[in-house]
């Protein structure tokens, strides 16, 4: 699919009443990237681990007893299971916009019993029955895994007790968020945190576009200003273009220092083809190797 065709849908679905449910189901029947297929939720099971083990290392706090807090929880709700697969008892996840689905979470939960022997997961036989309201949703993940589920919730405004969160992690999730709300969030998330609290965050830098279209590189929307850019960026496929160097000075303007990041460093292909892109005047004060990081773990802490 060619990514203008992408962003078309996508600011439709963005303009329509129940735009996510229409995007839900244009993910399932037709893209069929809902539900994720075993590499992906793979490579989602490591992820979610390595949240863990960033946390254990950074920290003398057990993770057994701990609370964790998410935001970007998604729709499959793998990370918040895996967690509780590994000793997590009590999580709050919140989420914008009300994503978790029903049977994605089934689907996640048989896949877990599956292939959990393979990342040493003793996750739990049981599967959740099929429901139709949110509500029943959050009973379920609250009586059965310790998670509280809120979306809709803004995570720059949860109405969470201060000093309650031990741990709070994000995956994939602040590249979508404008940078002015970074800001709040990580203010909202500074005061949540117990003092010393850990954060893990990991960070997608490519365009995302590109995972429809092999016609176009990761770099590709570096090229557009901000107002051409607005035209291929609607809410629900929100990107904010920020690079590994703006996000490292939003952590420590909120106040928390930076203890770990691993970049994932562009290649010899990639400044190639950063070499060839004429860049929009953003982006020109960049190093190259600045704009070529793809993505990056950042491990925080609050001071």
């Amino acid at each position: 699919m060619r990514w203008q065709y992408k962003a078309l849908l996508q600011r439709l679905f963005s303009m329509v009443p129940r735009g996510e449910q229409l995007n839900y189901l244009f993910q399932r029947y037709v893209t069929r990237s809902q539900p994720v297929g075993e590499r992906e939720f793979s490579r989602n099971i490591a992820n979610a681990k390595q949240h863990l083990e960033h946390l254990r290392h950074y920290t003398t706090r057990p993770i057994l007893g701990a609370t964790l807090y998410e935001f970007g929880a998604g729709s499959d709700l793998l990370t918040p299971l895996v967690f509780h697969a590994c000793g997590v008892s009590h999580q709050v996840i919140v989420d914008i916009r009300a994503l978790a689905r029903w049977r994605l979470v089934n689907t996640t939960l048989r896949d877990l019993q599956r292939l959990g022997p393979r990342f040493s997961l003793p996750i739990e036989a049981q599967s959740p029955p099929l429901m139709k309201s949110r509500e029943q949703l959050g009973n379920f993940l609250r009586s059965n895994f310790g998670i509280e589920y809120l979306a809709p919730c803004d995570a720059r405004h949860t109405g969470l007790a201060s000093g309650s969160i031990d741990y709070i992690t994000s995956t994939y999730t602040l590249e979508h968020i404008p940078s002015e709300t970074i800001r709040d969030i990580l203010g909202e998330c500074r005061r949540l945190l117990r003092q010393g609290g850990i954060m893990s965050f990991l960070v997608d830098y490519q365009d995302h576009y590109c995972y429809f279209d092999s016609n176009i590189s990761a770099y590709n929307f570096l090229q557009y200003s901000d107002r051409v850019w607005s035209r291929y960026n609607p809410s629900l496929h929100y990107q904010n273009r920020l690079r590994h160097r703006d996000y490292l000075e939003l952590y420590r303007d909120a106040g928390f220092i930076v203890l770990h990041e691993q970049r994932r460093e562009g290649e010899a292909a990639d400044h190639e083809v950063l070499g060839r892109l004429p860049l929009d005047t953003r982006f020109q004060t960049y190093p190259r190797e600045e704009l070529a990081v793809r993505s990056a773990w950042v491990v925080l802490q609050k001071g």
